[in-house]
């Protein structure tokens, strides 16, 4: 009898610690929902854990509100209302495109020469005249005028047959009046006015036109300047803006091999940076036979 006591605490003890550890082994394993342990002997013990059910609502009412009440603002509208916006909108809509260039541009524009005449006081003009002159001393503008002298006086860049100036050349102004004594007097330009790059509008085209010394290399007359690249830039900037096609680039240079030679400088520069074909462009050379030289490029630009 004393043996059967014995052995019945041996299990009861066995028992109770084996329940122990089957609990501490579900909390190590908490994630899951439900956990079975296994413990050696006679005893088999299974834990089972629910994980929370968590329900979430949602109002639709809410949701659909701001939808409803931008409906009914909008249906809301009168007619009349509805007339009156459309017709405050422009029958015709314009587009003016922005020229935009990140430095400093290189392209001078018209007038060329802008002056106001600073005479002193108490001198009663009976006569003057403004006169532009080229570096042969021809006189490419005249302009005369009696009594009060305009408050300014320009040249725009154009010559008695309507010729644009010729750029790389130098160019200079004089101003000469007479009072009513008599008197003579002058205003002039000491040091003469060479453009080098000019950009101006013909026949509907922009046109831009560089001086080839200002854009190639004095010995290597195929390689472009550091000015060269720079008006490069801004040549590209204007031909993206207007985007219409052909653009035509004229080289008036000493020879036609060397109008060629420059002109596929100008054509591998386009081809690499603008990515375009070459039937995008019109290419032409010519030889340069006035006097003075004026041996350029020419930019003719649609838009």
């Amino acid at each position: 009898m004393k043996k059967i006591f014995v052995i019945t605490a041996v299990i009861a003890a066995f028992s109770t610690g084996a329940a122990l550890y089957a609990e501490d082994q579900a909390q190590q394993q908490g994630g899951d929902s439900s956990a079975e342990v296994v413990v050696k002997g006679q005893l088999k013990i299974k834990i089972d854990a629910e994980a929370p059910v968590i329900e979430v609502k949602t109002d639709a009412n809410e949701v659909a509100q701001s939808v409803i009440s931008t409906e009914e603002t909008f249906l809301n509208i009168s007619p009349e209302d509805v007339k009156d916006v459309k017709a405050s909108l422009p029958d015709v809509m314009l587009e003016e495109r922005t020229d935009y260039h990140v430095e400093k541009s290189l392209l001078e524009t018209q007038p060329i020469f802008k002056i106001s005449p600073k005479i002193p006081a108490g001198i009663d003009i009976d006569k003057w005249n403004f006169k532009v002159t080229d570096s042969t001393g021809g006189t490419v503008k005249l302009q005369k005028g009696e009594g009060r002298l305009p408050d300014v006086i320009s040249w725009d860049g154009y010559d008695r047959e309507g010729r644009i100036l010729k750029v790389g050349s130098p160019y200079w102004y004089v101003l000469t009046y007479i009072d009513r004594a008599g008197n003579p007097g002058s205003v002039r330009r000491e040091t003469p006015k060479q453009v080098d790059a000019l950009m101006y509008r013909q026949d509907g085209k922009l046109a831009i036109e560089i001086s080839s010394n200002y854009f190639f290399e004095p010995k290597r007359k195929d390689r472009m300047t550091d000015n060269g690249r720079d008006v490069m830039v801004e040549v590209q900037d204007y031909i993206k803006m207007r985007n219409t096609y052909p653009v035509i680039i004229q080289v008036y240079s000493e020879d036609t091999g060397m109008a060629r030679d420059q002109l596929r400088s100008i054509e591998k520069v386009l081809a690499e940076k603008l990515k375009l074909p070459k039937d995008f462009f019109k290419m032409e050379g010519f030889i340069d036979n006035s006097l003075p030289k004026n041996y350029r490029v020419k930019f003719l630009i649609n838009g």
